[in-house]
């Protein structure tokens, strides 16, 4: 039998049926449509899904979990993939599977690669219509912050140019095994057309966010020299005194048109 690679550390599987419960209402998926869940694990998600008509198209990395979730819950309406999240395809996997995008997404996200997750599927409203993750509270935080919140900064910037997101609620470490140190949340994300000009003005939001308490003037003027950002600053009407975290994602976007490519950086994508 072929060895199966280990889970990934930060893995804390939920137990709580009363909370699985709730993130499946809040995926609202309609019985017999397909759902991609993401790191399905023990199947605290899988079975009520399938419970409700909902068929599943789940991808796991570890290869135990997903032999197992197979042997048990094995049936018509689903379908398990052995894979790493962020390296397979989801767009062949769901056709292959017949599903027809764009789809409801569920995970319980690993603690250390959550972000580099939420960032990626965030991004793909033409196969994703809603996600629905459980992420460790500080992340929610970031994901879901608005200009003067202690969580806002470049997540936050990036993941609004992407998707519009909510946090629904907290889930204590009590309802894992084994249990975490941190409190969990479950946040909502409705992913959309990225704006025009939105890599760029990530580019700018992630040099004025690369040191905080910093001017915004004398962040980017790192990048883009002193005199281009000052200038830069003054034409979208900002105070020179002005911080990258009391700005929302559209300043940043104006940000961007003004101050044009970064000197010497790749053109934006």
């Amino acid at each position: 039998m072929r060895p199966s690679r280990r889970p990934r550390l930060g893995q804390n599987f939920l137990s709580s049926p009363r909370t699985a419960g709730r993130i499946v209402d809040a995926l609202a998926a309609e019985p017999a449509s397909w759902v991609l869940e993401i790191g399905p694990g023990r199947g605290a998600l899988t079975r009520p899904l399938l419970s409700r008509g909902i068929r599943v198209l789940a991808v796991e990395i570890d290869g135990r979990l997903a032999e197992r979730l197979t042997a048990e819950l094995g049936c018509d309406s689903l379908r398990v993939i052995e894979a790493d999240a962020l390296r397979f395809d989801p767009a062949a996997a769901l056709v292959e599977a017949g599903a027809v995008p764009p789809v409801p997404l569920v995970a319980n996200l690993p603690y250390e690669s959550a972000t580099p997750m939420v960032r990626a599927f965030a991004r793909r409203p033409d196969l994703f219509s809603r996600l629905v993750v459980m992420v460790q509270r500080e992340v929610a935080e970031r994901i879901c912050g608005r200009p003067g919140d202690d969580g806002y900064g470049f997540l936050s910037v990036d993941i609004a140019l992407h998707a519009k997101a909510r946090r629904l609620f907290d889930v204590p470490p009590g309802d894992f095994t084994p249990r975490p140190k941190v409190v969990s949340s479950v946040v909502e994300l409705v992913p959309a057309a990225a704006p025009d000009g939105a890599a760029a003005a990530i580019a700018v939001a992630s040099a004025g966010f690369g040191v905080r308490r910093k001017t915004l003037t004398n962040a980017l003027g790192a990048a883009w020299g002193r005199e281009a950002a000052a200038a830069a600053v003054a034409e979208a009407g900002l105070s020179p005194t002005a911080r990258a975290e009391e700005l929302g994602p559209e300043v940043f976007l104006s940000l961007a048109r003004l101050l044009g490519p970064r000197p010497g950086a790749a053109p934006a994508r």
